[in-house]
């Protein structure tokens, strides 16, 4: 699927695409309840953030570690570590086509982005290029095994006690779910430039297993400011995934 100004959320005339492919990814992604009024805060006017049947919101969390990232077609960046911190919204109910050697399609998910985290610089440098939100961080780490105890830190600054951190303890499933899955997210930004970009991933996923997280916050890091703190806990799924993603950035 291309996206063109009839897919949701339209940029505008004026806006530069670009694409990236992401391959042989293994990725710790976690789901939060959150206060639905502190979203509120934080997604602009004109997203409309999802509410579940227990009049909570969803903050996504998502761990990567890319063993390549492919820019344009053209610019390859090896060994990419990437944390996306991103508030579900309300969007059109849909289910895309599977992909080959996939079972099933999810149903297509929308998300509010914010900066996404990057301690790559090589891959920093790129995506700053293309227009896209990013911040670089001091490193991204993850230690311990998947199913079993693994804990996973992003450290913003230099100075080790800013990020934010969890520790998880799961399970590996006796055969994994092998899923395609589509996410739409979207982003205001900029200060004397201001800019709107929409992007779409799309997914050959084989989740492996599950498990629950504690999370522990920094009130400087990004979590902080947006006013979480260490009292979440959210589901987790360890997945490995190959992606490829469309991104626009424009006024």
């Amino acid at each position: 699927m291309l996206i063109n100004e009839d897919s949701p959320g339209a940029v505008s005339l004026f806006n530069i695409p670009s694409k990236m492919k992401m391959i042989g990814c293994k990725e710790s992604f976690v789901e939060f309840f959150i206060d639905p009024g502190i979203a509120k805060q934080y997604v602009p006017v004109g997203y409309d953030v999802r509410k579940y049947p227990n009049a909570k919101a969803v903050l996504l969390i998502m761990i990567q570690d890319w063993d390549k990232c492919i820019l344009d077609g053209f610019l390859p960046v090896r060994r990419v570590k990437m944390s996306h911190v991103w508030i579900e919204l309300n969007g059109p109910n849909e289910i895309g086509p599977a992909l080959p050697g996939t079972d099933s399609s999810l149903p297509t998910s929308y998300y509010y982005a914010f900066p996404h985290q990057i301690d790559n610089k090589l891959a920093f440098l790129a995506f700053r290029l293309v227009g896209m939100d990013v911040q670089l961080v001091a490193r991204i780490e993850t230690a311990g095994k998947p199913g079993d105890h693994s804990i996973v830190r992003v450290i913003e600054r230099e100075n080790p006690t800013i990020g934010y951190s969890w520790e998880a303890h799961g399970s590996l499933w006796s055969a994994p779910k092998i899923l395609t899955g589509r996410r739409w997210f979207y982003r205001k930004y900029g200060k004397r430039l201001k800019r709107k970009s929409k992007g779409l991933v799309i997914c050959r996923s084989s989740f492996m297993g599950d498990g629950t997280v504690q999370m522990s916050v920094d009130e400087r890091s990004i979590l902080g400011s947006l006013g979480f703190d260490s009292k979440l806990s959210g589901e987790l799924k360890y997945v490995q995934t190959d992606c490829n993603c469309r991104i626009r950035v424009g006024k």
